[in-house]
């Protein structure tokens, strides 16, 4: 049995919220009404940082509804096992397994699974050397068009000055200075 059904998925009941979640559910809509140009992300913090600034008597509050929340969660996580007869190893290992296929699929995603690293290393490995290949030759074609360029500029620069071998430029010489 390493699958589950879908009616069974949609069945399952949900963790709890931690305390600072339930306490952000309580803040949030009052804080939003009083600062509306803020942006989430500034409510976020001004709510981090009213939770910590909170006294521990109201967070012990939210820290009892948790452990309520997690009592009847753990409650409710039994007779879902139950009533779909499942193993709990096995949807533990189902729900991994699930979980690892979605980061494998999610386009864009940075994180790589030991799975998934796997499975893509020779692709990635393969896609590197073509890659490092294409740059080394584009390296040399372009170490080459550099040096054509330097070698034509130096052979039009020879090209341009007049060839005379040093004994003409010696009788030469000679010869203007007898004029002058």
């Amino acid at each position: 049995m390493d699958q589950i059904s879908d009616e069974a998925i949609n069945a399952m009941p949900k963790k709890p919220q931690n305390a600072y979640m339930l306490f952000r559910a309580d803040t949030y809509d009052d804080l939003k009404k009083k600062n509306q140009d803020k942006s989430m992300t500034e409510l976020t913090s001004m709510i981090s940082a009213l939770w910590g600034e909170l006294e521990d008597k109201k967070k012990e509050k939210y820290n009892k509804d948790y452990d309520k929340a997690t009592e009847q969660y753990k409650t409710d996580y039994a007779g879902w096992l139950k009533k779909y007869k499942l193993d709990e190893d096995k949807v533990k290992k189902f729900l991994k397994d699930n979980k690892q296929a979605k980061k494998r699929n999610k386009k864009g995603s940075k994180k790589v699974t030991k799975a998934s690293k796997n499975e893509d290393e020779s692709d990635d490995e393969d896609e590197q050397k073509i890659q490092s290949l294409k740059n080394k030759n584009q390296k040399k074609q372009q170490e080459q068009k550099e040096q054509n360029v330097q070698k034509n500029t130096k052979d039009n620069k020879e090209q341009q000055k007049p060839k005379v071998n040093p004994q003409q430029q010696k009788e030469k010489d000679k010869k203007e200075n007898k004029k002058k």
